[in-house]
C-alpha cells in the first residue's frame, strides 16, 4: 500500500472539486493519519481505504446547519452538551476505521483515541452519545450498509439520527438496556412527526422549514 506521500488523492479542496464524487485509495491506517493534516477535505478511512464522499449539496448543509440549531436549542447551551460539526472525526476501534459524522453530540468529556504519526499526536473523538448523518442518494448506501453499524459498536451512542435530504423523513436508532438492542423510529409526517433524542423532541416540521429540496 502506497506510503502518505505516495496516496493518488489531491490535498487541496479546489482540486477535489474537479474529480469524481466518491474516491477511494488503498492504503494503511498509518498513512491515512500522516495524510490527514495536510488534507483540505473531509476523508474517512474504511477496510483498508481512504474515502472521499466528495462535495455536499445545498440541501445538505442547510440540513446539516438546521440540525446543528436545534439540536443545541433542544440540549441547551448550559448543559453538559456540545454539538459538534462534521470536521471531528470519530474512531471506531472495533473496525478501525474513521468516519466523520455531519453531526456528532458530545455529552460530558471527551475522550479520544490518540495516533502518533511522526512528531505529531492526532486526536479523534471516542465517546459521542448521539450521530447525525444526512443522507442523499449518492452516501445512502454507504451511510447504512457501513457506518450505521460501527456507529453501534460504539458503547457511549445512545442515538443515531439518519435524515433524508430529498424527502422529509427520518430514521432514529436508539440504545434499548439490552445488549445489541437498538429501537427503529421511521417518522415521515411532515407535519405532527418527532423524534426523541435525549428526552428531547425533533419535529419534523422545524427540521424541514424553509428548506428546498433540490430535485
Amino acid at each position: 500500500m502506497p506510503s502518505a506521500s505516495a496516496i493518488p488523492l489531491p490535498k487541496t479542496l479546489d482540486e477535489r472539486l474537479q474529480l469524481d464524487e466518491i474516491l477511494e485509495v488503498p492504503a494503511t491506517l498509518d498513512a491515512y493519519f500522516a495524510f490527514l493534516p495536510g488534507c483540505e477535505y473531509r476523508i474517512d478511512y474504511s477496510d483498508g481505504k481512504i474515502i472521499s464522499m466528495g462535495y455536499a449539496s445545498l440541501t445538505h448543509e442547510a440540513l446539516v446547519g438546521r440540525l446543528i440549531y436545534l439540536l443545541t436549542e433542544a440540549l441547551g447551551i448550559d448543559s453538559p452538551y456540545h454539538i459538534l460539526g462534521s470536521n471531528v472525526a470519530t474512531y471506531i476501534p472495533d473496525f478501525q476505521a474513521v468516519h466523520n459524522a455531519d453531526v456528532v453530540v458530545l455529552r460530558g468529556k471527551p475522550q479520544y483515541h490518540v495516533h502518533q504519526s511522526g512528531h505529531r499526536k492526532i486526536k479523534t473523538l471516542l465517546n459521542p452519545c448521539v450521530i447525525v448523518e444526512v443522507l442523499s442518494r449518492s452516501t445512502m448506501r454507504y451511510d447504512l450498509a457501513v457506518k450505521l453499524p460501527r456507529y453501534k459498536s460504539l458503547p457511549s451512542v445512545q442515538h443515531i439520527l439518519l435524515v433524508n435530504q430529498d424527502k422529509p423523513s427520518v430514521s432514529l436508532y436508539s440504545r434499548t438496556n439490552k445488549p445489541g438492542q437498538w429501537l427503529n423510529a421511521e417518522v415521515q409526517d411532515p407535519e405532527n412527526g418527532y423524534v426523541t433524542i435525549e428526552r428531547k423532541k425533533l419535529k419534523l416540521a422545524d427540521i424541514y422549514r424553509n428548506i428546498k429540496i433540490e430535485p
